[in-house]
């Protein structure tokens, strides 16, 4: 793995430490089985990125390579062009321009981080929050002049998850401009992000009182009889507990709780109206609703959906 220190280096930083040389004051290096050491450098914000990791065991890196974001036991998840043609859905990231990282950071505790307790974080953030001038989803579209080809498309979003890592945007000039709706889609890309990683990292399971609701061995011909079952994942894909355990949480922190009320056609596959009775026939959507929520506010003091009454707006 990549290692961000050297013996001569280490020397070196020791020598500025004892000496004084910063205004910050001394600040404490930090490694373990990561391979990473702390601080990366002396700005402001190294202190703060050290902070972090104090806190919650968790690296907010400027300094990394393609390996440290990309790298996951199954493969690179960065898009390549592959033999027939096109290019496989993937990401693409740059490193944070460090002139705007202390601003960085301070967007990502007020939009982010804020809204969690110290026992959630310090139980699910990942390994790496990777710190980055750019976060960009990459995948095929097509161009037919002046000839058909297959050519990579990108889209900016405000964060993105791999393995254990999630990568942040603006890390640039963009985030001494943000308008408000920056912020808003800023909150909510990177909420959810957050939010998904959990699962996808098998750090979150449905208790018995959530699995015991739904029977998950019948038979659904509709997106209806699905909600009758308090199921609010697609009917005609695999169905399980900890599928819907999963989209619990994402329909919390995407949707506002009013609009989670509103009342919305059975045959809609979407998150609107899952606790409205349009919806929720049987009461089994609120019952499972309640039973998520209220796990995560016992246990980590930490309301889901106030997160997704932030972000729907």
């Amino acid at each position: 793995m990549y290692k961000l220190t050297y013996i001569t280096a280490l020397i070196f930083i020791t020598a500025l430490m004892v000496t004084g040389c910063k205004k910050e004051g001394a600040l404490t290096a930090s490694e373990d089985e990561q391979g990473y050491t702390l601080p990366q450098g002396y700005h402001g914000y190294d202190t703060t990125i050290l902070d972090l990791y104090n806190k919650y065991s968790a690296y907010f890196l400027y300094r990394f390579t393609d390996k440290d974001t990309y790298w996951t036991p199954t493969g690179w998840k960065n898009a390549t062009l592959n033999s027939s043609g096109t290019w496989n859905t993937g990401y693409g990231v740059t490193r944070a321009d460090t002139n705007f990282i202390s601003s960085q950071l301070a967007l990502i505790k007020k939009l982010w981080l804020s809204y969690y307790t110290d026992k959630f974080l310090v139980k699910f953030l990942p390994a790496k929050v990777m710190l980055c001038a750019s976060v960009d989803s990459l995948y095929t579209t097509y161009v037919f002049t002046p000839t058909f080809q297959a050519i990579n498309a990108d889209k900016s979003v405000g964060a993105w998850f791999n393995y254990d890592n999630i990568c942040v945007n603006y890390g640039n000039a963009g985030v001494t401009a943000m308008t408000s709706g920056d912020s808003l889609k800023f909150l909510a890309k990177t909420n959810l992000i957050f939010i998904q990683s959990i699962p996808g990292r098998n750090l979150s399971a449905p208790t018995n009182d959530f699995t015991s609701v739904a029977n998950y061995n019948g038979t659904f011909s509709s997106q209806a009889n699905a909600y009758a079952q308090g199921i609010i994942t697609i009917y005609y894909n695999g169905r399980s507990a900890q599928l819907d355990w999963n989209a619990y949480m994402e329909a919390m922190v995407s949707r506002s709780e009013a609009n989670l009320k509103k009342s919305t056609a059975n045959t809609d596959m979407t998150y609107m109206g899952i606790l409205n009775t349009t919806k929720d026939s049987n009461g089994k959507i609120r019952q499972r609703y309640n039973i998520i929520r209220n796990y995560f506010i016992t246990n980590y003091g930490v309301d889901l959906q106030a997160i997704g009454n932030a972000a729907d707006k």
